[in-house]
């Protein structure tokens, strides 16, 4: 009995092709823009509580300076915003 070697490495050289495919589709998979917005919103949430938390430590130690040139400068864009 003659076997047929040549079509079974067919096979499995076709079956390894898909399993390929299928990996590289799941690579090429994007997020969808929504899905970016939210991811930023998150790290920019994070950002801002990382910068309240230190603000708090530092007016509770003592340590937080205003600077008056800046809260000028503040309160004078936004009187002029009006």
């Amino acid at each position: 009995m003659k076997s047929n070697t040549s079509t079974e490495d067919n096979i499995h050289l076709d079956q390894n092709n898909l399993k390929k495919d299928k990996q590289e589709q799941v690579k090429k998979e994007e997020i969808s823009p929504q899905a970016k917005d939210v991811q930023i919103e998150g790290q920019l949430v994070a950002t801002r509580d990382e910068r309240i938390q230190r603000l708090k430590k530092q007016v509770e130690e003592g340590t937080y300076k205003v600077k008056p040139i800046e809260v000028a400068e503040k309160m004078l864009d936004f009187f002029n915003k009006k």
